[in-house]
């Protein structure tokens, strides 16, 4: 339980910095994005579905995300990482730049796949870990009409395994209001 308390905190500060008041959906976002882990995974991409909740004072951000982390060793197979959960934000700027603080809780899978080689014989063993994982970050971007691009900085804590930080190139498309 210690692994959610400061992720439901995040999450509180979000909304309070919102100024939560009456919400009603005003459009959703699809936006996809692709790039580089600082640890052992390296290169991932993925996408993700949000609805825009305006409140007055700043707009919130919620729904789903998936990424897809995947790294090749030489000869001896492959690791990925697959997280997929939900994503909530506050855009904090929207004018001439576009700030937005996000986080995301959901399951990660960690998958390790090994390969031995011996004479005519190949082995292959898969070792699957499934856990838990929780994703701050901040967006940095440029509107452009019902388009938007940006940077995006993620730090990835995996409740089991190796928690890393990652970069990711995003570009997203506005529907509805």
């Amino acid at each position: 339980m210690g692994f959610f308390r400061p992720i439901g905190q995040a999450l509180c500060v979000l909304f309070v910095l919102a100024g939560a008041e009456s919400v009603r959906a005003q459009g959703a976002e699809f936006s996809f994005h692709g790039g580089q882990a600082l640890e052992e995974y390296q290169r991932g991409g993925g996408g993700s579905v949000v609805v825009n909740l305006p409140t007055g004072i700043r707009t919130v951000h919620a729904g789903a995300r998936a990424t897809y982390h995947l790294t090749t060793t030489e000869e001896d197979g492959e690791k990925s990482l697959l997280l997929y959960g939900v994503d909530v934000g506050v855009t904090l700027v929207s004018s001439p730049i576009l700030v937005r603080a996000m986080a995301g809780i959901g399951r990660a899978q960690d998958s390790e796949e090994t390969v031995i080689v011996e004479g005519d014989t190949r082995t292959v063993i898969t070792r699957t870990t499934n856990t838990y994982y929780a994703q701050p970050g901040v967006l940095i971007g440029v509107p452009i009409g019902i388009a938007f691009v940006g940077i995006e900085g993620r730090y990835i804590r995996l409740d089991k395994g190796m928690s890393t930080t990652a970069v990711y190139a995003m570009v997203g498309f506005k529907v509805g209001r």
